[in-house]
């Protein structure tokens, strides 16, 4: 398609040309071309929310600003639009963008062309600089940056970063597990500020949790204090027109000697309808970002009852691994057990009962249940020995949940004198809770699994976990009541559940019980 020649457009604004440009050439691309470049560009109203939380020196009369996937500049252009507006001190702004999509080459000169003159009508010099490579790898000396930032805004690329890939080497290897671009575009921004910079970013809020982005936010939060979330609730709601299915957020930091306190400001929307209509709440940095463990995790509550089971959570100074429990996954992964699984069996001396996510409801272990594809059997043998685990008492839960689903987290309290084999399986989407020294109670079962199966336990880890998956690294960290408060409540349940007639009223029933213990002690 011919490239749209913005020199003929007659439009108000930067954001108006930017905003032209970015339906264009969207309208132009495949999804796949899109998804290769990991690039979906800025909705106009959403770049002039991520704008307007910039804040703004009246001092200043010349800014340097970075976007360091460009795009069509509508994240540029809406912070010059606010900068110019709000300081009328301003006599230059130069603007670095990188972006090496060649279709778009063109374009981001006629931009610069275009948006110099509009300047010039206000007195202002504005200046573009495009770098036509990669942002990470031209950047690898960023230790010894000779140009630095007021402003860095961006909407970066998202995908997965093999181990093998060059980029990762600029940060020496420092960065552990999975990565992904978008996060390497953070941390190599947070090195770029300026004293008095600002770093505003649209990004997933994967990075906020787990073990995969730990030594990310590591490095990240040692440079820069976060002051600013706006968490989108839907994970749709923000890039619909590109169908973009991710939980995203917006993150403004500042450079951690420039902060004057330890406030983070949170407001939240579904999605950009009601982005203008969003609530805000204060809050302590202290009480968001945590240690638990080995794993620093940043909180995000964005109601009052994620805010009351963060308070609940950390006055409690236990977690699994003090108790002398432990959670780990599942081991049978189908695909590389195919040659053990069993639809049917005649033979069952051979043969051990197998846990699917689909056999786990809460409290409740729902064996043998068909499911196509699902198979209820796995073998017992020398070759099979590494995928079985030993039939003791135990918590089973779901490992993934979708986003909308009601409960993120399920558990089913499993004993083992409900299956007489030596062994069982379990399928690699569950986790399971054991003793690692002896073997859980019947009140430690239940106790643990009316917890995780509670509404506080499911507002903490909303509060935590963006994800669909609950692993099993988190549950090891999180702060726990002690044993003896776990087994009173495992000890009230198996006392009151029997009067229970349906699913309903049990789960109304665990509810009650923790917070008669927890909420309305406090």
């Amino acid at each position: 398609m011919e490239q749209t020649n913005i020199t003929s457009l007659h439009l108000d604004s930067p954001i108006d040309y930017s905003e032209f440009l970015a339906i264009s050439h969207s309208d132009s691309q495949s999804r796949e071309s899109k998804k290769d470049l990991g690039q979906f560009f800025t909705p106009k109203d959403l770049a002039i929310f991520m704008a307007s939380i910039a804040d703004v020196d009246m001092e200043r009369n010349s800014i340097r600003i970075l976007d360091p996937g460009c795009g069509t500049l509508i994240l540029a252009s809406s912070l010059i639009e606010k900068l110019v507006s709000e300081n009328v001190n301003i006599e230059e702004i130069i603007i670095d963008v990188y972006e090496i999509d060649p279709l778009l080459r063109n374009n981001i000169f006629w931009f610069g062309e275009k948006i110099t003159s509009w300047g010039r009508e206000r007195d202002i010099v504005l200046r573009v600089n495009h770098f036509d490579e990669d942002f990470i790898l031209a950047n690898a000396n960023y230790d010894n940056a000779t140009v630095k930032y007021d402003y860095i805004i961006a909407n970066p690329p998202y995908f997965k970063i093999g181990k093998g890939d060059e980029r990762l080497d600029v940060f020496e290897n420092s960065l552990k597990g999975q990565q992904n671009i978008y996060s390497l575009f953070m941390l190599l921004s947070s090195f770029l500020l300026n004293q008095g910079g600002q770093l505003i970013y649209l990004v997933p809020r994967s990075f906020t949790s787990g073990s995969y982005y730990q030594s990310f936010r590591e490095q990240f939060l040692n440079n820069v204090s976060i002051k600013y979330i706006h968490l989108f609730s839907s994970r749709v709601a923000g890039f619909k027109k590109d169908k973009v299915l991710q939980e995203n957020m917006i993150v403004k930091a500042i450079n951690k000697s420039d902060s004057l306190d330890d406030l983070i400001q949170i407001s939240q929307s579904n999605g950009l309808d009601d982005l203008n209509h969003s609530c805000l709440n204060i809050f302590r940095e202290s009480d968001l970002i945590r240690d638990l463990g080995s794993l620093l995790a940043i909180h995000i509550p964005i109601n009052r009852h994620e805010q009351t089971s963060i308070q609940l959570f950390y006055q409690w100074h236990d977690n699994l691994r003090t108790l002398g429990y432990k959670v780990s996954t599942g081991p049978v992964v189908p695909f590389r057990s195919r040659e053990y699984l069993k639809e049917n069996t005649s033979n069952k001396s051979s043969c051990v009962p197998l846990f699917w996510m689909h056999n786990c409801s809460k409290m409740k272990l729902n064996w043998p249940l068909k499911k196509r594809n699902k198979q209820e059997w796995i073998v017992d043998n020398l070759e099979s020995k590494s995928k079985l685990v030993n039939n003791a008492n135990l918590v089973i839960l779901r490992r993934f949940s979708s986003k909308e689903e009601k409960a993120k987290l399920v558990a089913v309290p499993h004993l083992r004198n409900r299956f007489q084999y030596g062994k069982i399986g379990i399928e690699n989407h569950l986790n399971y809770l054991y003793k690692v020294d002896g073997e859980l109670t019947e009140f430690e079962i239940y106790g643990l699994s009316v917890l995780y199966n509670s509404s506080i336990f499911d507002s903490y880890f909303r509060s935590l976990n963006g994800n669909t998956q609950v692993n099993a690294k988190e549950l090891n960290s999180i702060p726990m009541p002690s044993v003896e408060i776990i087994t009173r409540i495992g000890q009230e349940y198996l006392d009151s559940h029997n009067q229970c007639s349906n699913d309903l009223q049990r789960i109304e029933l665990i509810d009650n019980i923790v917070n008669d213990i927890f909420v309305t002690q406090n």
